[in-house]
């Protein structure tokens, strides 16, 4: 049979033509991967299989490569803040004292300060320290009041900022936290290994324990109390007192008062802080028995 590829010139051949079996085949075979690509995906799937496996060699260039870096970008910074606030609050659980907080928070870092963890640290501190950073009575009254409802720390270069807030977060009062300066007073306030003759600002105010507590003990009790508040510090000392002296120097209202303690174990002198006016008054009493 002798086959004709030019344009037939019968409907029938065009007809016969048309109907062939290899187009039949192709039509068949067309409609079988349109159907099944409605059903299955499969040609998106191929297509998205090949540009997640290229992904990497193609250039990060146009508005979608834009937008999901951005998010990207978003999501390290916000996973980022959600850790450094969990560290935070980590680090004000375990802390013990406003000193320790202070070193762990990085500057810029915060995190919130239970108010009975705040007046577990204030009362570690001894007195004339703590009071240098907020007065006893200011700090009750702060406590007392209805409006504070909790207290924030932010870490600085020197340490940190303590803030009292409202419920609507406004700062009530404010508190700056000098973590060298803090340790420095908290320094001043350890026991020395040594005479009061060897530390400075003690020279020319150094009595014997006889001539110190005998104008002590002439004084009103009331005065009394505000010299030496905390009297159990120096009876938890082993040894006696042979030396007792007086600091030429006044910080926030107080000053130093040295007891020298001699024991087998050899001098320690332990540091308590007066009210300075009641040092002064006492001072007045020991220049006249010096007289």
């Amino acid at each position: 049979m002798r086959i004709h590829w030019d344009e037939p010139f019968k409907i029938s051949e065009w007809f016969k033509r048309t109907i062939s079996i290899l187009n039949l085949t192709v039509i068949l075979i067309a409609a079988v991967l349109v159907f099944s690509e409605f059903r299955f995906d499969w040609c998106e799937r191929i297509i998205g299989n090949y540009l997640v496996t290229s992904n990497s060699t193609r250039p990060e260039t146009g508005a979608v490569w834009k937008v999901g870096k951005q998010a990207s970008s978003a999501h390290t910074y916000l996973n980022t803040i959600v850790n450094e606030r969990r560290h935070a609050e980590r680090y004000a659980r375990e802390a013990s004292s406003f000193s320790d907080l202070a070193s762990d928070l990085f500057p810029g870092q915060w995190t919130n300060l239970d108010k009975n963890q705040f007046k577990k640290f204030y009362l570690t501190m001894p007195v004339s320290v703590a009071s240098t950073m907020i007065q006893p009575m200011e700090l009750v009254w702060l406590f007392s009041r209805q409006d504070m409802k909790r207290i924030f720390c932010e870490g600085n270069l020197n340490g940190m900022e303590i803030y009292f807030l409202d419920s609507k977060n406004r700062v009530i009062h404010e508190i700056s936290f000098d973590k060298i300066k803090m340790a420095q007073l908290e320094k001043k306030e350890a026991p020395f290994k040594g005479q009061l003759e060897d530390i400075p600002g003690f020279e020319g105010h150094i009595y014997t324990g006889a001539v110190f507590f005998k104008a002590l003990l002439s004084l009103p009790k009331d005065m009394i109390s505000s010299l030496i508040s905390h009297p159990e510090k120096l009876l938890a000392e082993k040894g006696r007192i042979v030396k007792a002296g007086i600091s030429d120097e006044a910080e926030s209202g107080y000053i130093r008062l040295g007891f020298q303690f001699n024991n087998d174990a050899g001098s320690k002198v332990v540091f308590i802080k007066g009210r300075e006016w009641a040092v002064w008054r006492l001072n007045l009493l020991l220049s006249g028995e010096r007289r």
